[in-house]
Formats: structure tokens, C-alpha cells, sequence
């Protein structure tokens, strides 16, 4: 089980669930590789027990939100062309 936190625009109470979308989420699992942040196309719950990851959410300008949310990564985007 792996822990992500993302941050978001709007409202929590506004934030879509069960609906892929591609976000940025970083790895907060311990370890060498924390806080290794990442484009992944994602599926959020905000049943903590849904998904098997945990997703932690904060708004714009970094409040952590007190509801623990879980997160199902469907897959890592690569945003940067080949090539460059």
C-alpha cells in the first residue's frame, strides 16, 4: 500500500470520484525515492477503503485536508515528448 497527497483548485467537497483523470500525486512512502512527484492517470475515492492506496489531499495553497481519500493509479503519463 503505497501513500500519495496531491493538491487541487477548487473545493474539496467538489473534487470528482470514481472518474479517471490525469494529476500530478507524489510519493510520500518512506523510503529513498520519497517524494518522487509524478503525472499518473488516477481514480480517487473519498472512501479511504476503496482503492487500496492512500491519497492525501491538500488545496492551493497547501492546507491538508483533515479527510483521508484512497487512490487507484491506473497508470504513470509521460508528459515530455521523446526527444527532448
Amino acid at each position: 500500500m503505497a501513500e500519495y497527497d496531491t493538491y487541487i483548485s477548487g473545493d474539496f467537497k467538489d473534487m470528482a470520484e470514481d472518474v479517471e483523470i490525469v494529476t500530478v500525486i507524489r510519493d510520500l512512502t518512506p523510503g529513498k525515492k520519497k517524494y518522487n512527484s509524478m503525472y499518473a492517470k488516477v481514480r480517487v475515492s473519498k472512501d479511504e477503503k476503496k482503492y487500496s492506496n492512500t491519497l492525501r489531499v491538500r488545496l492551493g495553497r497547501g492546507q491538508l485536508v483533515d479527510k483521508v481519500c484512497s487512490v487507484d493509479v491506473i497508470e504513470i503519463v509521460n508528459v515530455i515528448p521523446p526527444g527532448l
